[in-house]
């Protein structure tokens, strides 16, 4: 007889061997018991947690000829023994990915009009539900909706989004879960038992973690673990047999980054790759074991996490806070995505991993920034201008984002930036429109860091009155005026500032002098009014007498 994989040989034959999906068989059971059976259910989640296997139970437990006996099925009689081989003719499984067109479901249509032969129904069992075509699902709906009595129909699927909401309104729909892994060590270490193979919990656990919550990926591994031909194994052979990273190398590699050690990070990373490691599950490792760190420090036990390695990785999570593990995982995310698309994916890991070894330094820079957050700032708006220092300083500036220091100079600045106001004060308790001129070139200049094109307008020559608080200024252009006057709340409020008095501004459209324009002029007349126009004419056309169209514009 040919040799039958584990995953195979192990498959659940009665609801009990189901594990942890104790709702969906207590609820199927008691449908039996209370003959309330269902014309269509949908069974989804992920792979290798036993949709396809409960469903064959069903059809076992719903079929079989010991109808009085309670721990259905019985797994001895003719039915059960049919439906175990895959020979039942009652009990027909369709792989949904070979059989996608309308034409195949025309053809189960047809066969729907035959009885059944020895069973109570006759029950399909389409697997990858979802590799149906689209029009194949809406050959389906009528009959799914309204079957023969005897006719069941069990449908499972790794994708329910695909599946047509048609189809799964018809449908009693249940949802397996992935499989903890203590129940897939469990269940391992019963087959190892059955099997006469010696193996370490570890190793066991180590096989279940791979599995990623699927009892017959585990069981599919294990049967690599029985080819590699020794009596007893343990991690060692198991981490050499899948070629992955032991705990420890994450553990040094973590330690190593805590204590800033470049080289040592980068040391561990060369080691791993020349074992012929691949970068992107060694990525997922390290990425794994960070999320389990980030775990315990927020006061969660992962069940991933062998009980022999708890205790090191608390220690090692206490080396780290959590913003800087979020930080290592959020970089490696970004590292595995840059890794995928380069051609030297070797160089961006090692440069990823150097800037690791330098969290600390990331960690000082973070808090750095949330300080400065927290500083009161001053932003220059219409509404609210930045507050210019008094004429007395040697330099005045306005206060600049990049240069604003920590709370304790802010609050300084503040306190001196209230005695020059006084000062201020002081200085010009009789302001009148020529100290206004004297100290406009210098308060023009620091408007000019500002807004330059404001500042390059405020010239003395252009006050003409100060009275009652109110001055006056003259503009020669309407953009110049237009300009001015979206920004008078803002100059208003620096002037006064400034100045320490309430000042408000008057602007003044100057009425220019038209200058006459000769159409047509003669080469004469250009040189009357700019010989060097006339000069540059003649170097064209020395022949010129005239007939050259100038208009002058101002």
């Amino acid at each position: 007889m040919s040799y039958i994989v584990l995953a195979r040989k192990y498959r659940p034959q009665t609801f009990e061997e189901v594990y942890a999906q104790d709702q969906i068989t207590q609820i199927l059971k008691n449908s039996i018991e209370m003959n309330r059976i269902g014309h269509a259910y949908l069974f989804t989640g992920p792979r290798g947690v036993g949709k396809t296997s409960l469903a064959r139970i069903f059809a076992k437990s719903l079929n079989c000829l010991e109808e009085k006996n309670e721990d259905r099925p019985c797994n001895k009689c003719e039915n059960c023994l049919e439906i175990t081989q895959g020979s039942s003719q009652d009990v027909i499984e369709i792989d949904g990915a070979s059989n996608t067109g309308v034409e195949d479901i025309r053809d189960l249509q047809k066969e729907l009009l035959y009885s059944t032969s020895n069973s109570r129904f006759k029950i399909y069992i389409i697997d990858e539900v979802h590799m149906l075509s689209k029009n194949a699902f809406n050959a389906l709906l009528k009959t799914l909706e309204e079957p023969p009595d005897n006719v069941i129909f069990i449908f499972a699927t790794t994708e329910p989004h695909k599946v047509l909401p048609t189809i799964i309104s018809r449908c009693q729909r249940f949802d397996f879960k992935r499989i903890p892994i203590k129940k897939i060590v469990a269940r391992l270490k019963d087959i190892c038992r059955l099997e006469k193979l010696i193996i370490t919990e570890e190793s066991l656990f180590y096989l279940a973690k791979m599995a990623d919550g699927s009892m017959r990926d585990s069981q599919s591994l294990l049967d690599q673990v029985l080819a590699y031909g020794r009596d007893e194994i343990n991690l060692e052979d198991i981490l050499e047999i899948f070629g992955t990273v032991a705990v420890e190398v994450y553990e040094n590699m973590m330690q190593s980054i805590h204590d800033q050690k470049t080289s040592e990070v980068i040391t561990s990373l060369h080691s791993v790759l020349e074992k012929g490691t691949d970068l992107q599950e060694f990525l997922n490792g390290l990425m794994e074991y960070i999320r389990n760190l980030t775990l315990l420090k927020i006061g969660i036990e992962p069940e991933e996490v062998a009980p022999r390695e708890l205790e090191q990785m608390k220690s090692i999570a206490e080396l780290f806070n959590e913003k800087e593990l979020i930080y290592l995982i959020s970089m490696l995310i970004r590292t595995k995505v840059d890794v995928k698309s380069s051609n030297n994916s070797v160089l961006l890991a090692e440069m990823a991993f150097i800037k690791f070894s330098h969290i600390a330094e990331m960690k000082s820079l973070e808090d750095i920034l949330s300080n400065l957050d927290k500083i009161p700032t001053q932003r220059a708006s219409a509404a609210k201008p930045k507050k210019i220092a008094s004429p007395q300083q040697n330099k005045p500036t306005l206060p600049n984002r990049q240069e604003r220091k920590l709370h304790n100079n802010v609050l300084k600045e503040k306190i001196e930036s209230e005695k020059e106001s006084e000062r201020a004060k002081d200085l010009f308790k009789d302001l009148d429109l020529e100290k206004i001129k004297q100290y406009l070139p210098a308060l023009a200049k620091t408007i000019s860091k500002e807004k330059i094109v404001i500042a390059k307008e405020l010239k003395p020559d252009k006050l003409t009155h100060f009275d009652n608080n109110v001055l006056t200024m003259v503009v020669d252009k309407n953009i110049t005026l237009s300009q001015m006057t979206r920004s008078q709340e803002w100059l208003e409020e620096v002037f006064s500032n400034y100045f320490g008095h309430p000042i408000k501004f008057k602007f003044n459209l100057q009425a220019l002098e038209r200058v006459k324009t000769q159409m047509n002029p003669s080469i004469y007349d250009i040189e009357k009014s700019n010989p060097e126009l006339a000069k540059n004419l003649r170097k064209i056309d020395p022949n010129m007498q005239i007939t050259t169209l100038i208009k002058n514009e101002y």
